[in-house]
């Protein structure tokens, strides 16, 4: 066998880093002109403002993440006994989705699983957007085209970048210590901090569902995935359905107008008429073209995220919806 000298003084690939940390920071290069501090300049406000305010309590962010890490470190142990792990060689086309995902809004690369479970759901757990895990059920990954299920998973990243597990878990455990006060007291507390917390879990979902809207690769693909959560995935070819937006404008205004939605006080989610007219309203944002110009339209009259979130605000509000 002949062997050649390799003269590393004159290649061009000595003046490429390749570590990690040149990764991080590239990545957070990309990214920075997006961020306002630590959260990314399309969060709804209402997500936004209560996050400042817990941010601003000495050191509760740090809790926050220690709890969660602990509870992550947990799940991703049980998931991966009985769940299949997605990778390059195992589910290639979900595990470039959630690349892809993972570099558009510069978070870490997601471990992505997929579990068992006929359910269309999907969640996360991550103390930092640096290795967080993700899992998907198998009723959202069958019932999803693949442009659909990319922008489920980008909101999921979503969540994964806007820390709302992080808080989530902390909220949680302050809601139950106050529940277990005696009496009527502990009643009252229970029913005010569970209705300020579903308050917030339907803001962060707007602010994920915008996520899924900039990872996407259609908005379409985003508007179709939420119907298709309210409808169970009956939209498809095979039954000739479509998403009808005045149909689903119809649904709203009945929404709005009904005494009913004052049930949704105690709900995680918005309805699902809220969240695809929520996620119209951005389509209309000027922020989501800041980090997609390619989906922009020629023509396409754009309006201020503050005015964005004056009209998804109210969208989402249950009290006041004139």
């Amino acid at each position: 066998m002949i062997s050649y000298p390799i003269h590393t003084e004159n290649s061009p690939l000595q003046a490429i880093d390749t570590s990690f940390s040149h990764y991080v920071e590239q990545r957070k290069k990309d990214t920075g002109i997006h961020m306002n501090g630590s959260v990314p300049d399309y969060a709804f406000a209402l997500d936004y403002e209560l996050r400042r305010k817990l941010d601003q309590i000495p050191h509760f962010m740090n809790l926050c993440k220690k709890i969660t890490s602990t509870i992550e470190t947990r799940q991703l142990q049980q998931i991966n006994q009985y769940a299949l792990q997605v990778g390059p060689n195992q589910f290639p086309e979900i595990y470039e989705m959630g690349l892809d995902c993972a570099h558009r809004l510069g978070i870490g690369i997601p471990n992505i699983y997929i579990e068992n479970n006929p359910l269309m759901n999907a969640y996360t757990c991550a103390s930092d957007d640096t290795s967080p895990l993700l899992v998907l059920y198998t009723g959202i990954v069958d019932r999803m085209t693949p442009g659909e299920l990319k922008a489920v998973i980008g909101h999921e990243c979503g969540h994964i970048q806007n820390r709302h597990l992080v808080y989530q878990n902390v909220i949680n455990m302050l809601l139950n210590s106050a529940s277990s006060a005696p009496g009527l007291t502990g009643l009252l507390l229970s029913l005010a901090n569970i209705s300020l917390m579903q308050f917030w879990t339907r803001a962060a979902e707007v602010t994920a569902d915008r996520a899924g809207m900039i990872c996407a690769d259609s908005i379409q693909d985003a508007l179709t995935a939420n119907a298709k959560l309210a409808s169970g995935g009956t939209l498809n070819t095979s039954y000739q359905q479509t998403m009808d937006l005045s149909s689903i404008h119809d649904q709203l205004a009945m929404t709005l107008d009904n005494p009913t939605r004052m049930l949704e006080i105690t709900n995680t989610h918005p309805a699902f008429a809220r969240r695809i007219f929520c996620d119209k309203e951005f389509e209309q944002c000027d922020v989501l073209y800041s980090w997609r110009p390619d989906m922009k339209k020629p023509g396409l009259t754009l309006r201020s995220k503050e005015e964005t979130d004056e009209r998804c605000k109210k969208l989402v509000n249950i009290i006041k919806n004139k």
